[in-house]
């Protein structure tokens, strides 16, 4: 499997191939002031160091909007990840920052990216989030997951999510999900705690953290808001 490494940063470049390494990954490094004119090839993961885009030349770039002329109203950092998650949708791109946000990563999310953390993740950490993002799952934080779910289920979004999650029940068969289950999930879509969930139920906290648990481990997902998001998105 391809894993594009784009940074300029000689330090994160070699941390993150020397992690990568023991996946068995082809590692190819792109240069940042060369990103709009690469060409990458076939499925894939590619992580983006962030804080090296913001480095990157302010020459003018590739089929701007305005020919022959720099991106003065935005970094190029923003236009070129703009295009990336368009312009290669076979790749699963991850954007990796030194000074991680949530906003920041709401933003990179939103664009069509598979993952946000900090630049300096754990060896193990690094895996997991490979290991997730090529499963087609997001890779998040908890408080940006939270954010993220809060927004997704916001408004007339909330009622087409809790309409798509209707009918993947309507197949749960696929997973192989008990009535009960089905429950837990038919609360768990409305942002309920599992308290509240128990109390909705009548039955104790302890057991929906057990239902919620299968539901996770069923669906192949690391947290309710990616379970939320997988079952919503098999449907879009």
């Amino acid at each position: 499997m391809k894993l594009y490494i784009v940074s300029a940063n000689k330090e994160v470049i070699s941390r993150w191939a020397g992690f990568a390494e023991a996946l068995e990954y082809s590692i190819e490094v792109v240069d940042v002031n060369q990103l709009s004119l690469q060409k990458f090839h076939g499925h894939g993961c590619g992580l983006v160091h962030i804080s090296s885009l913001n480095s990157a030349s302010d020459s003018p770039v590739k089929d701007s909007p305005v020919k022959d002329s720099p991106v003065k109203d935005s970094p190029v950092k923003d236009y070129l990840l703009d295009q990336l998650c368009v312009k290669s949708p076979l790749i699963k791109w991850v954007a990796l920052s030194d000074q991680p946000s949530d906003t920041e990563g709401l933003s990179y999310l939103a664009s069509g990216f598979r993952g946000y953390i900090n630049t300096y993740v754990t060896k193990s950490l690094f895996h997991e989030l490979l290991n997730v993002v090529m499963k087609n799952d997001i890779w998040a934080g908890p408080s940006l997951t939270q954010r993220l779910m809060k927004q997704y289920l916001a408004g007339p979004l909330r009622r087409d999510v809790e309409q798509d999650i209707t009918h993947v029940q309507h197949d749960s068969d696929q997973y192989g999900f008990t009535d009960r289950e089905d429950e837990v999930l038919d609360i768990l879509i409305t942002g309920a705690s599992n308290k509240e969930i128990a109390r909705e139920l009548g039955i104790t906290e302890r057991t929906i953290k057990a239902h919620v648990a299968s539901l996770l481990h069923k669906t192949g997902t690391k947290d309710r808001v990616l379970l939320i998001l997988k079952l919503a998105h098999q449907t879009a």
